[in-house]
């Protein structure tokens, strides 16, 4: 009698752990591993001053305001960036009258940054945060990261890992 209670309670056990497990896995497959919250979202989106890979001058954020921006953070090192490359420059060709596209290289050297958007043939406006204070400013965690910035300078959105051109258009028209 004591061995079969101790057999069924096991076995009650099991069933109520797998059942919990299966209750975690359900409700976090209901959300996009790709749209993280971000405290930054809905707020002015922090002004920063990176070198322009072209021109080797100084830019800050704050002089493309007046059209919407996709703010991209990648590095020359970064896998993702690889594949993610083509996605910003088809959006960039296609839809320039529906936002700027605007990679900053985070962690990377300028020459490594420089060869891998020629590399990938980028013609979007790109930087290189040298100091690191962009990158701080918005909580990179990894790279790449995306933020949809509004006309009026406020982050609307934040995209972590590889976006495609059908995602900014999606972002932007949310806008």
């Amino acid at each position: 009698m004591v061995a079969t209670k101790g057999a069924l309670l096991g076995k009650i056990t099991i069933f109520l752990f797998g059942l919990s497990l299966l209750t975690v896995l359900y409700i976090g497959l209901q959300f996009d591993p790709n749209s993280v919250p971000s405290p930054l979202v809905g707020k002015q989106a922090p002004d920063f001053e990176v070198t322009d890979l072209a021109s080797g001058e100084k830019i800050t954020l704050h002089q493309l305001r007046g059209k919407p921006v996709v703010l991209n953070f990648w590095a020359s090192w970064c896998f993702a960036c690889k594949s993610e490359a083509a996605q910003l420059e088809a959006f960039h060709q296609k839809h320039m009258d529906k936002g700027l596209v605007f990679g900053v290289a985070i962690q990377d050297r300028i020459e490594d940054a420089k060869a891998f958007a020629n590399r990938y043939g980028k013609t979007y406006k790109l930087a290189l945060d040298e100091s690191g204070d962009a990158n701080t400013q918005y909580g990179i965690t990894g790279v790449p990261e995306t933020f949809i910035i509004n006309r009026e300078g406020i982050i609307t959105h934040k995209h972590i890992g590889p976006i495609t051109e059908q995602e900014i258009l999606g972002y932007l028209k949310q806008n």
